[in-house]
Protein backbone atom coordinates (compact mmCIF):
# COMPACT_ATOMS: atom_id res chain seq x y z
CA UNK A 1 0.00 0.00 0.00
CA UNK A 2 1.33 3.73 -0.93
CA UNK A 3 0.10 6.23 1.91
CA UNK A 4 1.25 9.50 3.27
CA UNK A 5 0.95 11.21 6.49
CA UNK A 6 -1.54 14.87 5.27
CA UNK A 7 -3.62 17.29 5.95
CA UNK A 8 -6.65 15.73 4.33
CA UNK A 9 -9.17 17.75 2.07
CA UNK A 10 -12.83 17.90 3.40
CA UNK A 11 -13.53 15.41 0.14
CA UNK A 12 -11.12 12.85 1.04
CA UNK A 13 -11.86 12.61 4.87
CA UNK A 14 -15.36 12.07 3.82
CA UNK A 15 -14.09 9.38 1.66
CA UNK A 16 -11.90 7.60 4.23
CA UNK A 17 -15.16 8.03 6.64
CA UNK A 18 -16.93 5.59 3.95
CA UNK A 19 -14.82 3.56 2.82
CA UNK A 20 -15.63 -0.09 4.27
CA UNK A 21 -12.40 -2.14 5.75
CA UNK A 22 -11.07 -5.17 4.06
CA UNK A 23 -12.85 -7.50 6.64
CA UNK A 24 -15.98 -5.66 6.09
CA UNK A 25 -15.62 -6.46 2.95
CA UNK A 26 -15.38 -9.98 3.55
CA UNK A 27 -18.28 -9.50 5.54
CA UNK A 28 -20.62 -8.40 2.76
CA UNK A 29 -18.73 -11.44 0.48
CA UNK A 30 -20.20 -13.71 2.90
CA UNK A 31 -23.65 -12.45 3.00
CA UNK A 32 -24.11 -12.45 -0.52
CA UNK A 33 -23.28 -16.13 -0.93
CA UNK A 34 -25.14 -17.25 2.10
CA UNK A 35 -28.35 -15.31 0.96
CA UNK A 36 -27.62 -16.28 -3.32
CA UNK A 37 -27.46 -12.23 -3.77
CA UNK A 38 -25.89 -11.27 -7.18
CA UNK A 39 -23.40 -8.49 -7.02
CA UNK A 40 -20.07 -7.23 -8.34
CA UNK A 41 -17.38 -5.86 -6.87
CA UNK A 42 -14.38 -4.22 -9.33
CA UNK A 43 -10.92 -2.77 -8.22
CA UNK A 44 -9.14 -0.25 -9.74
CA UNK A 45 -5.84 1.57 -9.55
CA UNK A 46 -3.15 3.92 -11.38
CA UNK A 47 -3.14 1.75 -14.28
CA UNK A 48 -6.85 2.71 -14.81
CA UNK A 49 -5.90 6.17 -13.79
CA UNK A 50 -3.71 6.24 -16.83
CA UNK A 51 -5.93 5.51 -19.08
CA UNK A 52 -8.79 7.98 -18.20
CA UNK A 53 -6.04 10.70 -18.35
CA UNK A 54 -5.33 10.01 -21.81
CA UNK A 55 -6.44 12.28 -24.94
CA UNK A 56 -9.21 10.63 -26.48
CA UNK A 57 -7.13 11.10 -29.74
CA UNK A 58 -4.52 9.55 -29.13
CA UNK A 59 -3.57 5.94 -28.63
CA UNK A 60 -2.99 4.73 -24.57
CA UNK A 61 1.07 4.71 -24.17
CA UNK A 62 2.14 5.38 -20.58
CA UNK A 63 5.24 2.99 -20.99
CA UNK A 64 6.90 3.75 -24.66
CA UNK A 65 8.83 1.56 -26.16
CA UNK A 66 7.18 -1.50 -23.93
CA UNK A 67 4.01 -0.51 -24.52
CA UNK A 68 3.02 -3.13 -26.73
CA UNK A 69 4.27 -5.58 -24.66
CA UNK A 70 1.63 -4.34 -21.62
CA UNK A 71 -1.06 -3.74 -23.97
CA UNK A 72 -0.95 -7.73 -25.13
CA UNK A 73 -0.82 -8.67 -21.32
CA UNK A 74 -3.50 -5.76 -20.10
CA UNK A 75 -5.40 -7.26 -23.52
CA UNK A 76 -6.12 -4.02 -24.46
CA UNK A 77 -4.05 -3.14 -27.67
CA UNK A 78 -6.16 -2.73 -30.80
CA UNK A 79 -8.85 -1.19 -28.54
CA UNK A 80 -9.63 2.41 -29.33
CA UNK A 81 -8.68 4.67 -26.31
CA UNK A 82 -12.27 6.14 -26.60
CA UNK A 83 -13.78 3.05 -26.32
CA UNK A 84 -11.27 1.59 -23.42
CA UNK A 85 -12.20 4.65 -20.71
CA UNK A 86 -16.01 3.89 -21.77
CA UNK A 87 -15.77 0.65 -20.20
CA UNK A 88 -13.56 1.44 -17.38
CA UNK A 89 -15.68 4.27 -16.62
CA UNK A 90 -19.29 2.14 -17.01
CA UNK A 91 -17.14 -0.82 -15.05
CA UNK A 92 -16.90 1.69 -12.03
CA UNK A 93 -20.24 3.71 -12.19
CA UNK A 94 -22.42 0.08 -12.94
CA UNK A 95 -21.05 -2.46 -10.45
CA UNK A 96 -22.80 -3.29 -7.20
CA UNK A 97 -19.76 -2.33 -5.05
CA UNK A 98 -16.54 0.14 -6.33
CA UNK A 99 -12.89 -0.11 -4.73
CA UNK A 100 -10.46 2.55 -6.07
CA UNK A 101 -7.10 2.47 -4.69
CA UNK A 102 -7.46 4.23 -1.14
CA UNK A 103 -3.60 5.45 -1.97
CA UNK A 104 -5.56 8.23 -4.47
CA UNK A 105 -6.05 10.04 -1.06
CA UNK A 106 -2.08 10.16 -0.81
CA UNK A 107 -1.14 10.72 -3.86
CA UNK A 108 -2.51 12.27 -7.25
CA UNK A 109 -1.30 10.10 -9.60
CA UNK A 110 -3.84 7.52 -8.02
CA UNK A 111 -6.85 9.43 -7.14
CA UNK A 112 -9.78 7.87 -9.48
CA UNK A 113 -12.48 9.14 -7.12
CA UNK A 114 -13.53 12.16 -9.32
CA UNK A 115 -13.56 10.19 -12.54
CA UNK A 116 -16.88 7.92 -11.42
CA UNK A 117 -20.09 8.97 -9.44
CA UNK A 118 -19.98 9.68 -6.21
CA UNK A 119 -21.05 6.79 -3.70
CA UNK A 120 -22.70 6.30 -0.50
CA UNK A 121 -19.60 4.11 0.54
CA UNK A 122 -16.82 2.04 -1.33
CA UNK A 123 -14.40 -0.77 -0.66
CA UNK A 124 -10.68 -1.04 0.64
CA UNK A 125 -8.94 -1.63 -2.48
CA UNK A 126 -6.35 -3.90 -0.69
CA UNK A 127 -8.90 -6.30 0.55
CA UNK A 128 -7.47 -8.74 -2.02
CA UNK A 129 -3.91 -8.38 -0.25
CA UNK A 130 -5.27 -8.42 3.55
CA UNK A 131 -7.60 -11.54 3.35
CA UNK A 132 -5.63 -14.45 4.46
CA UNK A 133 -6.02 -18.24 3.42
CA UNK A 134 -8.10 -18.85 5.30
CA UNK A 135 -10.63 -16.19 4.65
CA UNK A 136 -9.93 -17.10 0.81
CA UNK A 137 -10.63 -20.86 1.67
CA UNK A 138 -13.38 -20.11 3.48
CA UNK A 139 -15.20 -18.53 0.99
CA UNK A 140 -14.08 -20.64 -2.17
CA UNK A 141 -15.94 -23.97 0.52
CA UNK A 142 -19.13 -21.65 1.06
CA UNK A 143 -19.84 -20.71 -2.56
CA UNK A 144 -21.70 -22.99 -4.69
CA UNK A 145 -18.97 -23.96 -6.85
CA UNK A 146 -15.64 -21.57 -8.24
CA UNK A 147 -15.41 -20.05 -11.80
CA UNK A 148 -12.08 -18.22 -12.95
CA UNK A 149 -11.98 -15.77 -15.69
CA UNK A 150 -7.75 -15.51 -16.02
CA UNK A 151 -5.54 -16.35 -19.05
CA UNK A 152 -3.56 -19.13 -16.29
CA UNK A 153 -7.11 -20.12 -15.25
CA UNK A 154 -6.17 -23.62 -15.39
CA UNK A 155 -3.04 -23.38 -13.35
CA UNK A 156 -4.59 -21.35 -10.83
CA UNK A 157 -7.42 -24.24 -10.61
CA UNK A 158 -4.19 -26.51 -10.13
CA UNK A 159 -2.88 -24.42 -7.41
CA UNK A 160 -6.04 -23.71 -5.29
CA UNK A 161 -6.28 -27.51 -4.76
CA UNK A 162 -2.43 -28.54 -4.70
CA UNK A 163 -2.29 -25.67 -1.60
CA UNK A 164 -5.65 -25.23 -0.16
CA UNK A 165 -6.40 -28.45 1.81
CA UNK A 166 -10.22 -28.52 1.08
CA UNK A 167 -12.89 -29.98 3.34
CA UNK A 168 -15.94 -29.28 0.88
CA UNK A 169 -15.19 -32.51 -1.01
CA UNK A 170 -18.61 -31.23 -3.72
CA UNK A 171 -16.21 -28.12 -4.39
CA UNK A 172 -16.01 -27.35 -7.95
CA UNK A 173 -14.03 -25.23 -10.14
CA UNK A 174 -14.64 -24.38 -13.61
CA UNK A 175 -13.07 -21.69 -16.09
CA UNK A 176 -12.43 -19.50 -19.07
CA UNK A 177 -8.82 -18.18 -20.69
CA UNK A 178 -9.38 -14.06 -20.83
CA UNK A 179 -7.21 -12.93 -23.40
CA UNK A 180 -7.87 -9.43 -24.73
CA UNK A 181 -11.26 -7.31 -24.86
CA UNK A 182 -12.59 -9.29 -27.86
CA UNK A 183 -13.51 -12.10 -25.71
CA UNK A 184 -15.62 -10.06 -23.13
CA UNK A 185 -18.54 -11.51 -24.29
CA UNK A 186 -17.57 -14.84 -24.15
CA UNK A 187 -16.46 -14.64 -20.97
CA UNK A 188 -19.55 -13.12 -19.50
CA UNK A 189 -21.37 -15.89 -21.56
CA UNK A 190 -19.73 -18.47 -20.44
CA UNK A 191 -19.22 -17.18 -16.32
CA UNK A 192 -22.95 -17.29 -16.46
CA UNK A 193 -23.44 -20.21 -18.39
CA UNK A 194 -21.62 -22.27 -15.78
CA UNK A 195 -23.16 -23.46 -12.36
CA UNK A 196 -20.60 -21.79 -10.05
CA UNK A 197 -21.36 -19.00 -7.73
CA UNK A 198 -18.60 -17.30 -7.15
CA UNK A 199 -16.49 -15.96 -10.31
CA UNK A 200 -13.05 -14.55 -9.41
CA UNK A 201 -11.77 -12.74 -12.49
CA UNK A 202 -8.54 -11.25 -13.57
CA UNK A 203 -9.35 -9.36 -17.26
CA UNK A 204 -7.01 -6.10 -17.78
CA UNK A 205 -9.00 -2.57 -17.78
CA UNK A 206 -10.94 -3.44 -20.52
CA UNK A 207 -12.28 -6.38 -19.37
CA UNK A 208 -13.30 -5.04 -16.08
CA UNK A 209 -17.36 -4.72 -17.38
CA UNK A 210 -17.48 -8.09 -17.14
CA UNK A 211 -18.17 -7.80 -13.71
CA UNK A 212 -21.57 -5.90 -13.54
CA UNK A 213 -22.32 -7.85 -16.62
CA UNK A 214 -22.41 -11.42 -15.01
CA UNK A 215 -23.69 -10.21 -11.77
CA UNK A 216 -26.70 -9.43 -13.58
CA UNK A 217 -27.91 -12.98 -13.32
CA UNK A 218 -29.23 -14.57 -11.08
CA UNK A 219 -27.00 -16.20 -7.95
CA UNK A 220 -23.73 -14.68 -8.70
CA UNK A 221 -21.17 -13.25 -6.40
CA UNK A 222 -18.23 -11.78 -9.05
CA UNK A 223 -14.83 -10.44 -7.62
CA UNK A 224 -12.61 -8.55 -9.91
CA UNK A 225 -9.08 -9.67 -7.86
CA UNK A 226 -6.79 -8.77 -10.87
CA UNK A 227 -3.22 -9.42 -10.82
CA UNK A 228 -3.58 -11.20 -7.30
CA UNK A 229 -5.20 -14.09 -7.85
CA UNK A 230 -2.57 -16.32 -8.55
CA UNK A 231 -0.76 -15.41 -5.23
CA UNK A 232 -4.57 -16.04 -3.83
CA UNK A 233 -3.54 -19.71 -5.12
CA UNK A 234 -0.46 -19.81 -4.13
CA UNK A 235 0.76 -20.80 -0.31
CA UNK A 236 0.20 -18.37 2.18
CA UNK A 237 0.00 -17.81 5.37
Amino acid sequence: MIFNIKKLSAQERKICLKTISPKAVFAIVGDAIKNKKSISVIRMGDGERGILKTDKSKQFNLLGKRQKIWDKRLGIGGMPIKDLQKNIINSGNKCTYFAPSISGISFSGYNLYNFFKSRPYYFDNFFVNDWTKEMIKMLLESSGGVFIVHRDYKKIIDNFNKNYNFQNKNLFFGGFPKNNWQDNQQAINEAIKSKAQLILFSAGPAGKIIGPEIAKARNKIVLDVGNTLIPWSKKRK
